[in-house]
């Protein structure tokens, strides 16, 4: 932490790693997006806890220098995501979406939508706890101070974590959208082939019945990747079909 004096009174504390910042100072500025150069150092006096008067009634030089210190803020820093943290001697693990209760999820939507300004750390003391332990909300409120004195350096991984998750939630969301489409594409495909049926009208009989199940059968495992799918008009057509062949 680098201590600048002036005037042998006013002090201010700058600090020079993440490890000198704790959450609970981080949650007040982290979302801030300064508009102008007056908002800009509004942003930094938030950051070194003290007054914008004071940064503004200070020396050029000095805001220089503060400026410098704090580049490891603006930078982007790499964090090895991590799912757990040892805590006054106890591991405490962050609990997986599937594994969430009604009562966290309702907990954790309220914390979200609510203009709470320690909503990172709420969220870090109802989804973090020792493995074995049941959620209960009364023990996550007791909890929160503990996490609000984590140092930076120890909350950025856990904040990573849950920035690696909703990436790999929104890759999985988009693939699985692109094979919905995919499956969509063929099962319209099969059914358009089978209308035509230029291709087997010349085929026997028993190759004519090989087919139309086969494609039903084509049909039916395709539907399966689809959140809903109506067969039951397609079956009408299917058996006329059938008649004609």
């Amino acid at each position: 932490m680098l201590t600048i004096t002036l005037n042998n009174e006013q002090q201010i504390n700058v600090p020079q790693s993440w490890n000198e910042i704790k959450l609970c100072d981080y949650e007040r500025w982290f979302s801030y997006t300064p508009q102008n150069q007056t908002q800009y150092i509004t942003y930094i006096a938030n950051i070194c806890n003290t007054d914008p008067a004071f940064i503004l009634n200070s020396p050029v030089q000095v805001f220089d220098i503060i400026k410098e210190n704090l580049n490891f803020i603006f930078e982007d820093s790499i964090n090895t995501p991590a799912n757990s943290i040892i805590l006054e001697g106890k591991e405490y693990f962050i609990s997986f979406s599937d594994d969430l209760t009604l009562a966290e999820w309702v907990d954790i939507e309220s914390v979200l939508e609510s203009d709470n300004s320690k909503q990172l750390s709420t969220t870090l003391s109802i989804l973090c706890r020792p493995i074995g332990e049941i959620y209960n909300s009364k023990t996550s409120e007791s909890r929160q101070p503990l996490f609000e004195q984590l140092t930076m350096d120890q909350a950025l991984p856990l904040l990573a974590f849950f920035l690696l998750r909703k990436e790999q939630s929104e890759r999985i969301s988009h693939l699985y959208s692109q094979i919905e489409q995919q499956v969509d594409l063929y099962r319209e495909f099969i059914h358009s082939f089978v209308e035509n049926g230029d291709g087997i009208k010349s085929l026997p009989i028993w190759q004519k019945i090989k087919y139309y199940f086969l494609t039903r059968s084509w049909q039916r495992r395709l539907s399966r990747c689809l959140d809903s799918c109506c067969t039951k008009s397609k079956k009408t057509k299917l058996k006329k079909n059938r008649i004609n062949l």
